[in-house]
């Protein structure tokens, strides 16, 4: 089996070859599918991301929560402590240049707008690498793992294109199983257990 090094230094030169039009495209199915599922329908809080390198976009799904009245966060990475805390922007005007140049929210929006977890939360995740078992495998840093590590009650899906699955990703221990993982072909769906 590949490393997760591997694997992820595999799909990212795959990711790469995708031309502008093309990810926009498969992005914009990938967000028509995320938005019927009833666990973004039913949800009050959204924990998204700003898309970087070649990701899914996620711009419509902002739109969308925005135009629902849903409450949406964004990470604001600490390099100091190497964690992530959610913060709540309600215009990508909050959001500025951050860690490895991701847009994160504003430095000022740490003391009032802090997620605080609650039920019902969808957590919307990146990543570079994802298995038809639910796993994934990010940029290294294990962000999004130790920050869902205690946070069970909230729901995960995440974003990919299609040529983002592979059949198998070693795990640790501290790997985070997603609920959902959405791509422009098929929704995957995975039991808790």
């Amino acid at each position: 089996m590949e490393t997760k090094a591997e694997i992820r230094k595999r799909i990212l030169e795959v990711r790469k070859r995708l031309g502008d039009e093309e990810i926009a495209a498969k992005s914009e199915a990938i967000v028509h599918k995320v938005i019927k599922t009833p666990e973004y329908r039913e949800a009050d809080n959204i924990l998204l991301y700003a898309d970087y390198c070649r990701e899914v976009m996620t711009r419509g799904i902002f739109e969308d929560a925005l135009l629902h009245r849903k409450r949406i966060y964004f990470p604001r990475v600490d390099k100091l402590t190497n964690t992530m805390e959610f913060y709540q922007v309600i215009s990508i005007r909050q959001l500025e240049r951050g860690y490895m140049d991701i847009l994160e929210p504003r430095e000022d929006l740490k003391v009032r707008y802090k997620f605080q977890p609650k039920e019902d939360t969808l957590a919307v995740l990146p990543g570079v690498a994802f298995d038809t078992s639910g796993y994934r495998i990010g940029y290294g840093k294990g962000f999004y793992d130790r920050y869902l590590a205690n946070k069970r009650q909230i729901s995960t899906m995440a974003l990919a294109f299609a040529c983002q699955i592979v059949d198998e990703i070693p795990r640790d221990i501290h790997d985070i199983k997603m609920d959902k993982i959405v791509t422009e072909e098929i929704i995957y769906s995975f039991l808790r257990i």
